[in-house]
């Protein structure tokens, strides 16, 4: 079933002087786990933020679960397509604790129904499956945490109502190659638990054939080659077209 599908969108911006993305034509179906690949200035992140609605398309069509993307009400978008950045204020609020963090998570989500006791406990058994070290932290400030425990609560806030398009731009690049694997290997895990569909953008070729079916390559915002797994069976294959 296609979940997402781009018909000849192009943005423009007026202060670069050309079409950051042109002509971008793509289907994207439930379960599939796209990797966006291409240099920096490549569209990568510019794509992501278009299917986030950061920006909105100045022409073309993309449709969302069979309906125009920018006809969604706010809330049902929020629910159905979740992102995460190598930033995490981005979807974190890094002065409040880790426990502030998920009450306002709950309440924004129209989850929080427990009583106060109920979701402290909760949350300590939930976030054991994500980090240990978290589930000891709930009234740690966020600042204070590492790299890696950012991450991990992140994505484990995300995956408090399961979204149905997980948007990943290069979530793990800030972290050391040890803490990447772990945060990959996770969110492998949630995804494929809860049948999520992703697209995620990465320099890092090992990360793209491990966890992709699906690349996508981008050049000056036009897709310069579309691989499926069975084009990129060894790393000298992605490297060609990189």
């Amino acid at each position: 079933m296609t979940i997402l599908n781009l018909k000849n969108v192009t943005l423009n911006f007026a202060a670069a002087g050309r079409s950051i993305l042109d002509g971008i034509n793509y289907e994207v179906n439930h379960g599939d786990f796209i990797i966006l690949l291409g240099s920096n200035g490549s569209g990568k992140s510019t794509l992501l933020k278009l299917l986030h609605r950061d920006y909105q398309a100045s022409s073309g069509q993309i449709n969302f679960m069979g309906k125009p993307i920018m006809q969604y009400p706010a809330k049902t978008f929020s629910r159905d397509v979740a992102v995460l950045t190598q930033n995490c204020s981005d979807s974190l609020f890094t002065s409040l604790t880790i426990y502030e963090n998920y009450l306002l998570m709950k309440q924004f989500s129209g989850l929080l129904k427990k009583s106060n006791k109920l979701e402290r406990n909760f949350l300590i058994q939930y976030l054991a499956d994500y980090n240990a070290n978290l589930s000891r932290k709930l009234d740690v400030v966020i600042e204070q945490l590492s790299g890696g425990e950012k991450q991990a609560l992140a994505l484990a806030l995300c995956f408090l109502q399961p979204p149905s398009l997980l948007l990943l731009d290069e979530h793990t690049s800030a972290l050391d190659p040890k803490t990447s694997d772990q945060i990959m290997a996770l969110t492998q895990k949630m995804i494929t638990q809860h049948h999520i569909t992703c697209i995620m953008t990465t320099h890092d070729l090992n990360i793209a054939m491990q966890y992709g079916n699906r690349i996508l390559v981008l050049r000056d915002g036009k897709i310069y080659k579309t691989l499926d797994k069975t084009d990129f069976l060894r790393k000298e294959d992605l490297v060609a077209n990189y």
